[in-house]
């Protein structure tokens, strides 16, 4: 028993020494990715800074996001109509109305994934792959215009707020960062 016990310390002490020799060489290889991550992400997310900075808006982007929720609530049977980028809704008590704005279009969730999938490590070729899924952000991004217009029309405009600033906010981060890790897995499998 004593033996054993003699060489469990033995080899400990070793694994302690090997941990220590190569735990910071490991460590700042680590902390050197994620920094070259951080750094690349940063540079391609550039487009979303200077349209930030610059106040640039599509108004044809806007008109054209528009007509796709308001072509899906026609289909679902939501009673709307559509001036430009001003949707109305009836309402028991009125009506409705909510413009697809700027930042209604989803131009930052995608901007966001593209920066997302440039920064990483992978070749050209995996990264062109990742830019197959900004169809589907834009997508998702309609359905949550149908959906909040689909909320206020079964629980009344005072629905608006939550299911605007609280639930789809936060929904499309999970979204973009969901389709992501998807991309990942699938080209670093």
């Amino acid at each position: 028993m004593r033996r054993k016990s003699r060489k469990l310390k033995h080899n400990n002490k070793k694994r302690r020494k090997l941990h220590k020799k190569y735990k910071p060489v490991a460590t700042r290889k680590i902390l050197s990715r994620i920094l070259r991550f951080f750094i690349k992400l940063n540079i391609f997310a550039i487009p979303l800074y200077l349209i930030l900075i610059t106040n640039y808006q599509s108004q044809q982007f806007m008109e054209f996001t528009a007509s796709a929720a308001f072509g899906i609530m026609k289909a679902i049977g939501i009673p709307a109509t559509i001036d430009g980028t001003l949707m109305t809704i009836p309402l028991t008590e009125g009506s409705f109305a909510a413009y697809v704005s700027w930042d209604s279009t989803g131009w930052k969730a995608l901007l966001a994934f593209f920066a997302l999938v440039f920064a990483t490590d992978f070749s050209w070729r995996k990264k062109f792959y990742g830019l197959f899924l900004l169809p589907v952000i834009y997508f998702i991004n309609v359905l949550r215009i149908v959906f909040m217009f689909y909320a206020v029309h079964n629980f009344g405009a005072e629905s608006f707020d939550f299911f605007h600033a609280t639930l789809w906010s936060w929904g499309l981060i999970f979204t973009i960062l969901f389709l992501w890790v998807i991309w990942l897995r699938y080209v670093n499998p």
